[in-house]
């Protein structure tokens, strides 16, 4: 008997472990899709004229932050003839931004366009789209576009979630990607379509 749960249990846990591992992925993957329709739906509703929404990471550990711009600096900055800007100075406290979402993400996932601690990645929704902006800091190395399933043009707009320790740039060569690797493309109006590479077909798949 014990000879027998013996193979059972080396047959199953391999399959346990790799379906583990693929769910807590998918799992922030989702959260990272829901972060974003959340600050699009601030600035549909008219709560808040301008939001950012910031990835970093310190000590391999992700962290999301969302920022949002209120009305009456927002419009202060229009009427000086200001450029809205997508960075850390327009959103901070002493411009009067307001932290909405401060969280970290799991330490077994990294992201793309990659962040750290002296890198950062943002993405900044207003209504309509008018004043849509993504910043890398620094900009370079530069987000290479990717063609995902369904779309008829290549994008820039779009977050890679995948296993820490694996390949997370598709512009890289996407033969690299595993089998545990998530897209989400997102529009300048904060439309978002969620992907998941093939590793068999070697291609993105719409999910």
């Amino acid at each position: 008997v014990l000879a027998l749960i013996g193979v059972i249990a080396g047959i199953g846990f391999p399959k346990f472990a790799t379906w583990g591992k693929e769910r807590k992925i998918r799992s922030q993957s989702e959260k990272i899709g829901t972060y974003i329709t959340s600050a699009v739906s601030q600035v549909e509703r008219g709560s808040y004229p301008y939001v950012q929404i910031k990835f970093s990471s310190s000590n391999n550990i992700y962290k999301v932050v969302t920022k949002a711009l209120p009305q009456e600096k927002f419009s202060s900055a229009l009427n000086q003839g200001k450029t809205i800007e997508c960075s850390d100075t327009n959103f901070s406290t002493s411009n009067g931004g307001i932290v909405l979402l401060n969280e970290n993400l799991s330490e077994e996932i990294k992201i793309f366009p990659s962040a750290s601690s002296t890198n950062s990645f943002s993405v900044c929704f207003s209504k309509g789209g008018t004043y849509f902006k993504n910043l890398k800091d620094p900009p370079t190395p530069k987000v290479g576009a990717v063609n995902f399933e369904g779309g008829t043009t290549v994008s820039t707009n779009y977050i890679v979630i995948c296993a820490a320790g694996s390949v997370c740039d598709p512009s890289s060569g996407q033969e690299k990607l595993d089998a545990f690797t998530y897209g989400i493309k997102y529009s300048r109006f904060g439309m978002i379509e969620k992907y998941k590479w093939s590793d068999v077909k070697k291609k993105w798949r719409s999910r």
